[in-house]
């Protein structure tokens, strides 16, 4: 597998997380806790290591999974204006973008989209993305968040995970 790096953004997006749920209080307690220095984050840049998953294992093990998903949300919900664009498109449309987007933010793993381009139905496969099962939580939270931001009503179900010894993550869209 090869180094991982993302952009600082993503991070960024974890950390406003934090702060919108429990204050500067709980980003200073995530960050002393994962003892790294993380105040010359910039968005667009990338960084190598892990700095998301520990901050997704403090999240997990302080708060509970749930606000693991919640996280994977709201940095989809919160990309500033980008997060106002997507509204004008449909699902199927940013599912297409996928691979590019990931590709642009992250520089491991490898996603692909399946679109079942009569129903409304898509598979999102993952491979080599996700180092611990947090993050699998988090891309379900991301891709629910993806049909609230298209208006797209429906659900997001996590039915592999390469972290559990499937051969990869496999999410399963399914909307009306």
């Amino acid at each position: 597998m090869s180094e991982r790096r993302l952009k600082g953004g993503v991070i960024i997006g974890y950390l406003d997380f934090i702060k919108l749920q429990w204050g500067q209080g709980g980003v200073d307690e995530c960050i002393n806790a994962i003892d790294m220095d993380l105040s010359t984050l910039k968005p667009e840049t990338f960084y190598s290591g892990d700095p998301d998953e520990k901050i997704l294992k403090w999240i997990s093990s302080n708060k509970g999974d749930e606000f693991v998903k919640k996280a994977g949300n709201y940095t989809v919900k919160n990309l500033g204006s980008l997060a106002y664009l997507v509204r004008f498109v449909n699902i199927k449309h940013l599912l297409k973008k996928a691979k590019e987007n990931y590709q642009d933010t992250f520089e491991h793993g490898e996603i692909s989209v399946l679109c079942d381009d009569y129903g409304k139905r898509a598979v999102v496969i993952m491979k080599n993305s996700n180092q611990i099962e947090e993050s699998c939580i988090a891309w379900e939270g991301a891709l629910e968040a993806m049909m609230e931001v298209t208006r797209t009503k429906g659900t997001v179900k996590m039915t592999k995970c390469q972290m559990k010894g499937d051969p990869y993550d496999e999410f399963i869209l399914d909307w009306k």
